[in-house]
């Protein structure tokens, strides 16, 4: 999907904004991971994947404040801190949680940039955590500028879905500091 796509999806009003800064991140930082993405969805509701074991969550303010998660299968974060560091893992491991912390704070940081002068703007990002496991439920706040977006990596060996798709999401309210 092109970055302008998002403009055509009808019925479904989303910030495009938002959505384009958090496609372009993702795709450059897992450009880094030498993976190959493609977006595979997009959604205004909180959705989650059962398979996810792997959340990145960072939190940011600015003129906004809110949160962005990472939310992805243990395959998608050993290939992608895999190709970050040059280094070859089989499963999770604490390289391996450090890692997608660290692509957590990459995304961040590359919507943190796109937002820059607009209603948007980021100035600060915390440390980034990384929750292991499948069972639990993120509650949102009312009011709050929240998109999903689906991404699947292009892993032949891949048998299932659930082993290929990601998901990025973005909780995001405007304040008056900044």
């Amino acid at each position: 999907m092109s970055v302008d796509a998002v403009n055509e999806i009808k019925g479904l009003e989303v910030n495009s904004l938002i959505i384009n800064s958090t496609i372009m991140s993702v795709e450059k930082c897992l450009q880094m991971c030498n993976l190959s993405i493609r977006v595979v969805g997009v959604s205004q509701i909180p959705i989650q994947f059962p398979s996810t074991h792997v959340t990145g969550l960072i939190g940011l303010s600015g003129k906004c404040t809110g949160f962005i998660s990472i939310a992805m299968p243990e395959r998608v974060a050993v290939a992608a801190v895999s190709g970050l560091s040059m280094e070859s893992y089989k499963s999770i491991n604490a390289q391996v949680i450090d890692g997608v912390g660290e692509i957590t704070n990459i995304i961040a940081g590359g919507i943190k940039t796109k937002l820059y002068n607009t209603q948007w703007m980021i100035n600060n990002i915390t440390i980034p955590s990384v929750i292991l496991g499948s069972n639990y439920q993120i509650s949102y706040s009312k009011g709050i500028e929240y998109s999903s977006i689906s991404f699947e990596i292009n892993d032949p060996d891949s048998l299932t879905i659930q082993d290929r798709v990601f998901m990025v999401t973005t909780s995001l309210i405007q304040t008056t500091n900044g």
